[in-house]
């Protein structure tokens, strides 16, 4: 890479509150996209990263040495946009390209070892996204299937007492009981927890590099959710 310079980037596009992280391996910076921002501004956003890494993280070709992405589930058109970002990144840089679920970051970010617990975000339409984790010191153990379902099947999914993270508004649109509030924690995806989980699976080789990724969509645009299991 130019000057040394060997830089690692992170995008996290599947809601509304995009970000990007950047690391050059001894410290990690993250921005966060405003509501109003365009997926231009994610470039814009790159270039004021960049700045603060010094001349050299300004050559061209970009000195990435690899590229992370958030998968999904979320927002269709911010996913779009996130990978077809990073993957025109790779291709102009030469930079490994790698995808990882948004929930498993933000789940590993946000329980500690040995919990577990659920992540729900609104999808839209009737439908919510939902998945069950264990945390254990560096890695996740799906307990509960990831999958779009209805507002009833969310709450059976539930287990009672354990952490559940939602994004702002998914309580209401959701209908969940009054004693689901003293464990519910408001949370959106962050492209600091996506690097740090890549980071780590990378390290143990448990997190391969690719040329083409797939968003997870969970349903088809149009498709209602899942009512059972």
């Amino acid at each position: 890479m130019s000057g040394g310079v060997a830089l690692e980037l992170a995008l996290e596009t599947s809601r509304r509150e995009a970000s990007l992280a950047l690391s050059d391996g001894t410290r990690c910076v993250g921005r966060e996209l405003g509501p109003a921002a365009h997926a231009s501004d994610l470039l814009v956003l790159l270039e004021e990263l960049l700045a603060g890494f010094g001349p050299a993280a300004r050559v061209r070709p970009l000195p990435l040495a690899r590229i992370y992405v958030g998968l999904g589930p979320g927002s269709y058109t911010g996913l779009r946009v996130g990978l077809a970002t990073a993957q025109a990144l790779a291709f102009a840089t030469g930079a490994e390209l790698h995808g990882l679920s948004s929930f498993e970051a933000l789940a590993f970010a946000r329980l500690a070892p040995g919990e577990s617990g659920s992540v729900a975000f609104d999808g839209r339409a009737a439908s919510f996204y939902h998945a069950r984790y264990l945390r254990t010191t560096d890695e996740l153990v799906e307990r509960t299937p990831l999958l779009a379902c209805d507002a009833a099947l969310l709450a059976r999914r539930l287990v009672p007492a354990e952490p559940l993270l939602v994004h702002p508004g998914l309580c209401a649109a959701a209908g969940l009981a009054p004693d689901a509030a003293a464990r519910i924690e408001l949370v959106a995806p962050e492209a600091t927890a996506l690097l740090t989980l890549a980071r780590l699976r990378r390290a143990a080789g448990r997190l391969a590099a690719t040329r083409t990724l797939e968003p997870l969509y969970l349903r088809a645009f149009g498709q209602g959710p899942r009512t059972s299991d």
